[in-house]
């Protein structure tokens, strides 16, 4: 009720002073206890690339369509640029080549996807996450350096990168996530460091190409349908700190020809090993 009075009084003076000729002023109404708080942003074009200011730093998060030749600057009217933000070169098919400045601690979602004229990257070492989706369908990437920082690479990170041959992650990653490399047709070898803990689902899903992986001792759990139809997959080395091979992990992995399952292995999804027609011999242990 007490409210009402406050609303109908408001509107009240505000007649009152429309009647009167005056400019009434909004009145806000914000509830007990609420603070209203911004931070204040700005957005400046240096050539191809615009950037949104913030009061202690900057990040990319447009580039011009035409660009072909980028190179992004370690600061921008007198702030860092710690950040590519989302879809930031989203569709820049020309863009052959990028150079980003050991400033930079972040690639977001979409950043660089469907940059399909891209044929190499170096993510530099401050860099502590690959967002989503960063480098999908970029078909012409051939080459990759992640930093020595870069702790998780998101869900399809570089999913449909088919011209991508060969990848070493650092042992900063401890997550590969969901679908991150499927797709990949063209990768035929990964080295995964003793600090990944698991393998997300479909991370190599349709990986045609891969011929063999070593999955290192910290891995507890193969994901789901992890290696689907990797049809050239011949050697597979599972580690005694796995626990779970979850379903369809190796489903039509037609080229694998024998598997040693460890004794810390307790489950076995359903389909785990679904349509390996070359598989002549399997160890499973007690």
């Amino acid at each position: 009720m007490k409210l009402w009075k406050k609303l109908t009084a408001a509107v009240l003076m505000s007649a009152a002073m429309l009647g009167a000729g005056l400019t009434a002023k909004p009145c806000l109404f914000t509830p007990a206890g609420a603070e209203i708080t911004a931070q204040a942003a700005e957005e400046v074009t240096v050539g191809d690339l615009t950037f949104t200011k913030y009061d202690t730093y900057a990040e990319v998060n447009k580039c011009s369509k035409t660009a072909e030749t980028v190179v992004i600057p370690a600061e921008i009217v007198g702030l860092p640029v710690t950040g590519i933000g989302e879809y930031a070169f989203y569709r820049c098919s020309g863009l052959t080549s990028i150079t980003i400045p050991d400033s930079v601690t972040s690639i977001g979602y979409s950043a660089f996807e469907n940059c399909t004229g891209l044929t190499s990257i170096t993510v530099p070492d401050r860099v502590t996450s690959i967002g989503g989706r960063a480098f999908y369908g970029c078909t012409g990437l051939k080459s990759v350096t992640i930093g020595n920082s870069v702790t998780y690479i998101y869900d399809d990170a570089f999913q449909g990168c088919t011209s991508l041959k060969n990848i070493t992650l650092p042992n900063s990653v401890t997550y590969i996530g969901y679908a991150a490399f499927a797709d990949c047709t063209g990768l035929t070898s990964i080295t995964l460091p003793n600090s990944i803990t698991s393998i997300g689902k479909y991370a190599f899903y349709n990986c045609t190409g891969l011929k063999s992986i070593t999955i290192p001792d910290s891995v507890t759990s193969i994901g789901d349908w992890a290696f689907h139809q990797c049809k050239t997959l011949s050697s597979v080395t599972i580690p005694d700190s796995v626990t779970s091979i979850d379903k369809y992990a190796f489903v039509s992995c037609t080229g694998l020809k024998s598997i040693t399952i460890p004794d810390s292995v307790t489950s076995i999804g359903a389909g785990a090993f679904y349509g390996c027609t070359g598989l002549t011999n399997i160890t499973i242990p007690d």
